[in-house]
């Protein structure tokens, strides 16, 4: 089993990956149709772009947007950037320009590496550019390893990851390869990888389960299949996508591996995983239930995971028993925390609660990061001290209980942060967006449960008189009004954080603290579904 972390000589990801191109020289490391990588031959594409990088002025430290396509080029791209000492900035050039002009100028952005898909943009091709096609995916000669002497070591920001803001601007977390490092080194023993896995690599660069999917993989010498983007959208192609390259392990969103079940399900496709660890929602143990009734033989290892942006990506483990599958307990069994990163369960005053009790889960170990862009008093809110404990701490503001084995089960958020599709997500900033329409006088966004069980989005709107009725009398006039709601927030917010439905109001309710009362609204939409 090739189940050994990255040992004390390798300071950086960079070192990572020049590690794994002599041990695994000759093992494919990236499959990406009509592409074929081999460890020495991914190296070697990162070292020349890393040389291009280095050529256009771009220094150690700094900060440089990436605005590629899901799939190949982000790994090569990071991984080059890395490898020249920068901190790479995500970019999707399909977000909204007033989003995009804000994480450009938030981490002062001056040069972006980006291929076609991100050339459209206006803030990205305001920016010095850095073209990256096909050829970056063809090695060059080996001409020995480039160091650099000039390279930042383990303290330097490796990447900056953008989350949704309850301002209504996103926030920028600095991740270190020191932060990525103690996650791979009490991560990857606990997953018992075997010497020649295969995984796709599926989610885009802005969401941090890539760090995850794409460095896990260079640790171990793991094949990485890039997944097509009509496959990304597509469950019955991702499903094949998975048979023919023979995929291992899958790490996956509870809903899109809902989707995906359904399909393996009623097409009779038989997948021998060998591991499925969900990430970023709620387990959907019904879809879990769907894909063992549907797979003869044996079953793979359901593993769920926990963990945010600013602990770096992954900070529980928990491998579920065929009990507790067949069960479907309503709170999320999270597992327990590394062992470089403690996690305790603390009351609003900060005190340890009881097992059973819930309370808010902080973070602390190796794993914090050291905050966030040019927000320092959010950062001494969120990142803080704890007496009696050593080190800095993180308030995730998400709810838990530890039962009486020491096992966390996670029950909520403590704010009005969610997850939809593994997106993590600030009702607030929906808040804000809608606020902000001309028509709209006062509005809230909810989280409600669609019929097969999933969140979705809700916009709970109060409509200005010259807008027209306040309650929408039949179907075609609400999606009319979600129509042009949705066109009016889209030159704001990402598609992800759209709403899927719009209720008109004459008022929203109030909780006894004169806030909006966001319970009150869901049990409203549920009475109205």
């Amino acid at each position: 089993m090739n189940t050994a972390p990255p040992g004390p000589t390798l300071r950086t990801l960079s070192d990572v990956l020049r590690h794994s191109a002599r041990q695994f020289a000759e093992r494919p490391a990236l499959s990406a149709a009509p592409v074929r990588l081999t460890y020495a031959e991914l190296d070697r594409c990162v070292d020349a772009l890393a040389t291009r990088v280095r050529a256009v002025g771009i220094r150690p430290g700094d900060r440089v947007g990436m605005s590629v396509a899901r799939g190949p080029l982000a790994l090569v791209a990071s991984a080059a950037l890395m490898r020249a000492g920068c901190a790479y900035v995500p970019l999707d050039a399909a977000h909204p320009s007033r989003r995009l002009r804000h994480i450009v100028d938030n981490a002062g952005l001056q040069v972006v590496v980006c291929d076609e898909s991100g050339r459209a943009a206006p803030e990205i091709a305001a920016l010095t550019r850095l073209q990256v096609d096909g050829d970056d995916l063809v090695p060059g000669p080996f001409a020995g390893a480039a160091e650099d002497d000039t390279v930042p070591g383990p303290g330097s920001v490796a990447y900056v990851m953008y989350t949704s803001g309850s301002t209504g601007v996103p926030k920028g977390v600095e991740v270190t390869h020191a932060n990525v490092l103690a996650m791979l080194t009490d991560a990857l023993p606990l997953f018992g990888f075997a010497d020649c896995e295969v995984w796709p690599l599926q989610h885009a660069h802005g969401f941090d389960v890539s760090v995850w999917e794409m460095w896990a993989a260079v640790a171990v010498g793991a094949t990485l299949v890039a997944v097509p983007r009509a496959a990304q959208q597509d469950p019955e192609s991702l499903a094949e996508l998975l048979l023919r390259h023979r995929v291992t392990r899958l790490h996956i969103v509870p809903s899109v591996f809902h989707h995906l079940a359904e399909v393996v399900e009623e097409e009779a496709v038989h997948l021998p995983l060998r591991n499925v660890t969900f990430c970023g929602e709620a387990l959907n143990y019904r879809a879990i239930q769907s894909w063992t009734r549907s797979q003869p033989g044996p079953q793979p290892a359901w593993c769920n995971v926990y963990g945010i942006t600013e602990t770096t990506v992954y900070n529980t483990f928990k491998r579920l028993t065929a009990e507790e599958v067949t069960r479907a307990v309503s709170a999320t069994p999270i597992g327990t925390a590394y062992d470089h990163s403690p996690a305790v369960v603390l009351d609003e005053e900060l005190r340890p609660v009881a097992p059973g009790c819930t309370g808010e889960i902080l973070i602390g170990g190796r794993q914090v990061t050291p905050g966030y862009v040019d927000m320092p008093e959010l950062t001494a809110e969120r990142f803080l001290q704890l007496p009696g404990r050593p080190g800095r701490w993180y308030r995730t503001g998400d709810l838990a209980h530890r039962d009486e084995a020491g096992q966390l089960h996670y029950v909520g958020r403590r704010d009005d942060q969610v997850k939809i599709r593994g997106f993590r997500i600030e009702l607030g900033e929906i808040d804000h967006a809608l606020r902000a329409v001309p028509w709209i006088g006062d509005a809230a966004a909810v989280v409600e449960s669609t019929a097969r069980g999933e969140p979705a989005l809700a916009a709970c709107v109060v409509t200005e008189h010259a807008a027209g009725p306040r309650h929408a009398a039949d179907d075609k006039q609400n999606e009319a009004l979600l129509d042009r709601l949705r066109k009016e927030l889209a030159a704001v917010l990402p598609d992800h954080m759209l709403p899927g439905r719009v209720v008109c109001l004459d008022r929203l309710p109030l909780n006894t603290n004169g806030k909006t009362d966001r319970r009150a609204l869901a049990e409203d939409l549920s009475r109205r579904s």
